[in-house]
C-alpha cells in the first residue's frame, strides 16, 4: 500500500492513500501508508467509552462547528475547546492514541456507515450525532479545502475537479454512496441513539438546533451559556483561532483557511448552469429510491 495519484480530467493530481479497497480512498492526515493502512482496519474494534459521543459527517458538511458546539455542551462552557477534532477523528489517529484524550470526548469520522464501528455504537448505546449539509455547497467547499492542504499537492481547476468528485474517485467516494448507506441503516433500523441535523438549519437557525441538541445529548444548559457557546462557536469566531500559525505553515498553503466561507447558497457562485444541470441529472438518478435526507440549497434573506 502506498500513497496515489488522482488525476482530474485537466491532468492535475491529487495526492491520497491506497488501503488495497477498490471501493474506498483513504485521506491523507500525518501519516504514513503503513499506519494508515493499520488505523483503516483497527476501526470497526474501536472501544467506546460510555460517556463518548459520536459524530459522523461527509468531509466538509460541517464537522468542526458540530464538534465545538457538542463539545462546549459536554464541558458546560463556552470556552474554547482545547483538543482538536483530529485528536479523536477515527481515519487520522489510532485507537491507543484517541485513547489518551481525556473524557468527555467527541469521537468523529467521516467514514461512510460500514467502516464505522457499528458494533461498538450498538452495544454502548453510543448517541450518535449525524450532520449533514447540501451537496452543491459541500461540493465547493471540498475543492477549495482539497486546493489550500499541502498534503494533496492540487492546483488543479474547478470544472475538472467537479466531474470526478462526482464520480466518487476521491477520498471518501460518492457523497451519494455515503448518504444511501446511512439511509438504509436508518429504515433497517440503527441500533443506536441517533440524531440527524442540517448544516442549512444550523445556519437558518442555531439556537432552535442546539436546543434539539442537547435535548437528544440528555445535556441542562442554562439559556445564558447556551447563547455564549453559540456565539463562541460562530464562524468569524472560530475562523481565526482554532490553527496556531505552526499548524498553519505545516499543513495549509499561504492565505488558506480551512473555515472558508460557511455559507449556504455559495455554489451559486460557482457552478455554471450546465454544471449545474449535470450535477442535478447525476445526483437524482443515483438518489431515485432514497429519500431520508431533505437538504436546502439557499436560506431566505435575512430582514
Amino acid at each position: 500500500m502506498a500513497f496515489t495519484k488522482i488525476p482530474d480530467l485537466g491532468g492535475a493530481t491529487m495526492t491520497m492513500i491506497d488501503v488495497d479497497d477498490p471501493t474506498f480512498i483513504h485521506p491523507r492526515f500525518h501519516n504514513d501508508g503503513p499506519a494508515t493502512k493499520e488505523i483503516f482496519q483497527k476501526v470497526p474494534d474501536f472501544q467506546f467509552r460510555d460517556d463518548d459521543v459520536m459524530l459522523c459527517t461527509f468531509a466538509k458538511t460541517g464537522t468542526h462547528w458540530m464538534y465545538e458546539l457538542i463539545s462546549m455542551a459536554q464541558y458546560k462552557s463556552a470556552d474554547r475547546i482545547k483538543p482538536s477534532k483530529v485528536q479523536t477523528m477515527l481515519e487520522a489517529q489510532t485507537a491507543e492514541d484517541i485513547d489518551k484524550v481525556p473524557s468527555p470526548r467527541v469521537v468523529n469520522a467521516h467514514y461512510c456507515y460500514r467502516y464505522l464501528p457499528v458494533k461498538g455504537l450498538r452495544e454502548k448505546q453510543i448517541k450518535t450525532v449525524l450532520c449533514v449539509r447540501n451537496p452543491k455547497d459541500t461540493a465547493v467547499s471540498y475543492y477549495n479545502h482539497m486546493c489550500g492542504i499541502k498534503f494533496y499537492e492540487y492546483n488543479g481547476k474547478w470544472e475538472d475537479w467537479l466531474p470526478v468528485y462526482l464520480d466518487g474517485k476521491l477520498e471518501y467516494g460518492k457523497y451519494t454512496s455515503w448518504l444511501k448507506e446511512w439511509d438504509v441503516a436508518i429504515r433497517d433500523g440503527i441500533g443506536f441513539p441517533l440524531h440527524v441535523i442540517y448544516y442549512e438549519d444550523l445556519k437558518a437557525n442555531c439556537a432552535a438546533e442546539f436546543k434539539k441538541l442537547l435535548k437528544f445529548l440528555d445535556i441542562e444548559l442554562s439559556d445564558e451559556l447556551q447563547t455564549q457557546i453559540i456565539e463562541n462557536c460562530g464562524f468569524d469566531q472560530m475562523a481565526p483561532t482554532k490553527y496556531p500559525p505552526p499548524i498553519k505553515q505545516l499543513f495549509f498553503k499561504d492565505e488558506f483557511n480551512i473555515f472558508r466561507k460557511g455559507e449556504t447558497g455559495d455554489w451559486q457562485n460557482w457552478f455554471t448552469v450546465a454544471q449545474n444541470e449535470m450535477f442535478d441529472q447525476k445526483w437524482s438518478s443515483e438518489m431515485k429510491d432514497h429519500n431520508v435526507f431533505d437538504f436546502k440549497y439557499t436560506l431566505p434573506a435575512k430582514m
